[in-house]
């Protein structure tokens, strides 16, 4: 049982080591990294619009009736 304490002591201690120095070698802040998906989500966001946009046009315009042509003497 003793062993099991010391284990679960020292596991405990590494993890928060770890823990530790992942904070400090992290380069940017949590408000940084939520920053930059929020404005990655909008781009993607807006990316996505343009495409449905374009691609709205596209079938319009292969839907439309064709013009009559006109005959050249």
């Amino acid at each position: 049982m003793k062993d099991l304490i010391k284990t679960t002591i020292v596991f405990a201690a590494g993890a928060a080591v770890g823990a530790a120095v992942a904070m400090l070698l992290t380069p940017k802040t949590g408000e940084e990294v939520r920053n930059r998906l929020h404005d990655l989500a909008e781009d993607a966001k807006k990316r996505a619009q343009d495409y449905c946009e374009q691609v709205k046009k596209e079938i319009e315009e292969a839907q439309a009736p064709a013009e009559p042509a006109t005959e050249e003497a």
